[in-house]
């Protein structure tokens, strides 16, 4: 059957540039080998790499799964993928052993590839973290998903674009890239037999590929260079895998780095990895949470310091609980909570009365920040042109409105297409039935009408800062840095002696209120915090 890449929901999937603008969107576990596969009309030796599993896992969770007022999940009901694929966007599987097929494009004129570039790539991929300022793919993932994910692949032959230059391609614009897929599939670089092992999952596509030039990247919105993930326009074959799942980036983000601060006796050094991660948080369905509108609303609902936002720190407890990362606990009456920190281990509180079990619901969800784990390099230094992670502790406090609204065959169109409605909300995930996430981070992008007060509007993902302004700004480069960003980013977190209670200054029903009009119910207090763990008193209303 016939995909169409011109998926509404996938055109928020972005990267978030340096200037500020924007535009739209393994080594077999086991036997722990990344090979490159060898450059087809440009031979150049790499040499195979052999990569540990060098995740340490930590303790198990705690054992107290009940307590009066709440009770650990036995279960999270989906994943962001089971959406996706109602939409053929057919997002790589977020847990367990998973292939990657890194495609080097060589444009007619661009800057030719070479071994020193292939074995960076190979080291930014599936590299150690020595290998890079920070961290590699796929060491990041193992940490992020508390070892539930591991990534490896190999690296192909040099894929030539001859009949373009990079001006001509860049002509394209965003089909850019749907340009270099469709000569991917129609290419032999890579046989039959190869693409069947990275489609793991037996559907007919390449389970994850990254296209990657070797030319630089541009911030600017109207350029085909720059990074994003699309659900390419191919049949399913299972006899020949195509590409559907797919990343366009350029190999030159390798050379990002840290701000320069003199005052500190040494800067991270070596490839950059940030681009690539964030890219990889979409590859396993993940959305942006920036505000990708601009002018819709003057500030950012999730806040700047995340992986899926302005590309720094570790993701969010909702990303990893999407992800099929973690199993809340979830409050039913006026309790206390020992949680960890969410650096370091899978816990999480969900509040909502009559919780659907699923992540395709409305509810709060509170994770334990602390700045180590993935956050803490970016919490010591500033990547470029971006705010520092939280250098304190404390609780991050999300409103998540998940909820699906389905895709209804619409009687006026004779051509058979289809509507979204505002009623169209579904109680739970179905299978086989097209549905989308309604609400989004940017007003464009949602699927739901909205209020007229545009601070009202239903977000997506809402964190909830202390000072109860919602003055998480939407980071134009005249505010990176600034003295106000400064003492927004001390006045978001929940710290000792912090209480939550449900008013209008945060929901955009009243004080209260879910967006599906049901009560909040419930009050958060931090009464300690020490070391990992935060003690939180939740009261029922």
């Amino acid at each position: 059957m016939k995909k169409n890449s011109k998926l509404k929901f996938l055109l928020p999937m972005l990267l978030l540039g340096l200037s500020g603008c924007d535009i739209h969107i393994t080594i077999p576990f086991g036997s722990n080998k990344t090979s490159l596969l060898p450059v087809s009309s440009e031979p150049i030796s790499i040499p195979s790499v052999d990569r540990s599993d060098d995740y340490t896992s930590r303790e198990p969770i705690s054992a107290v799964d009940k307590g009066k007022g709440y009770e650990k999940a036995a279960n999270v009901k989906y994943t962001l993928r089971d959406a996706n694929e109602q939409l053929y966007w057919n997002t790589l599987n977020s847990t367990g052993n998973q292939k990657l097929l890194i495609v080097p494009v060589q444009i007619s004129n661009a800057t030719r590839w070479d071994s020193t570039m292939l074995t960076n790539l190979e080291k930014a991929f599936f590299g150690y973290s020595t290998d890079t300022n920070w961290q590699s793919v796929r060491t990041f993932f193992q940490e992020s998903s508390y070892g539930k994910l591991h990534l490896s692949g190999e690296i192909t032959g040099v894929l030539q674009i001859n009949d373009y230059t990079i001006s001509s391609l860049n002509k394209e614009g965003q089909n850019a890239s749907n340009i270099v897929a469709d000569k991917f599939n129609n290419s032999n670089l890579v046989s039959s037999a190869k693409r069947k092992e990275y489609d793991q999952d037996g559907d007919g596509y390449i389970d994850a590929t990254i296209f990657v030039y070797s030319n630089a990247y541009e911030n600017s919105s109207s350029t085909a260079y720059w990074a994003w993930c699309y659900s390419a326009n191919q049949d399913s074959n299972r006899a020949t895998p195509s590409v559907n799942n797919y990343m366009w980036v350029s190999y030159t983000y390798i050379n990002d780095s840290y701000e320069n601060d003199y005052s500190k006796p040494s800067i991270p050094q070596g490839l950059d990895t940030h681009t690539f991660i964030h890219e990889m948080g979409h590859i396993i369905g993940l959305d942006d949470y920036y505000n990708t509108g601009y002018d819709d609303i003057p500030w950012d609902p999730a806040g700047d310091r995340d992986m899926q936002s302005f590309n720094v720190g570790d993701h969010n407890i909702y990303s990893k609980m999407a992800l099929g990362w973690v199993k809340p606990y979830v409050v039913t009456d006026s309790c206390e909570i020992q949680l960890r920190t969410s650096a370091l281990y899978d816990d999480a509180i969900l509040i909502k009365d009559n919780w659907n079990g699923s992540i395709f619901d409305e509810y709060l969800l509170i994770e334990f920040y602390t700045p180590q784990g993935m956050n803490k390099q970016d919490a010591e230094y500033q990547y470029e042109g971006r705010n520092y992670m939280y250098d304190y502790s404390g609780l991050r406090i999300y409103h998540v409105d998940a909820r699906l609204v389905r895709k209804i065959q619409s009687t006026k169109n004779r051509n058979g297409s289809y509507e979204i409605t505002n009623g169209g909300y579904t109680s739970d995930f179905v299978k086989n039935e097209t549905c989308y996430v309604g609400a989004s981070n940017s007003i464009s992008n949602q699927y739901l009408t909205y209020s007229q007060n545009r601070n009202n509007y239903i977000r997506y993902l809402h964190l909830i800062d202390k000072g109860g302004n919602n003055t998480l700004k939407a980071g134009t480069s005249s505010s990176w840095g600034s003295s106000s960003t400064k003492i927004e980013a001390e006045s978001t977190l929940w710290t000792v002696g912090d209480t939550f209670t449900a008013t209008d200054a945060y929901f955009a029903k009243g004080k209260n209120k879910f967006n599906d009009g049901t009560t909040v119910g419930y009050s958060i207090k931090v009464s300690n915090i020490s070391g990992d763990v935060a003690t939180v008193v939740i009261t029922k209303n």
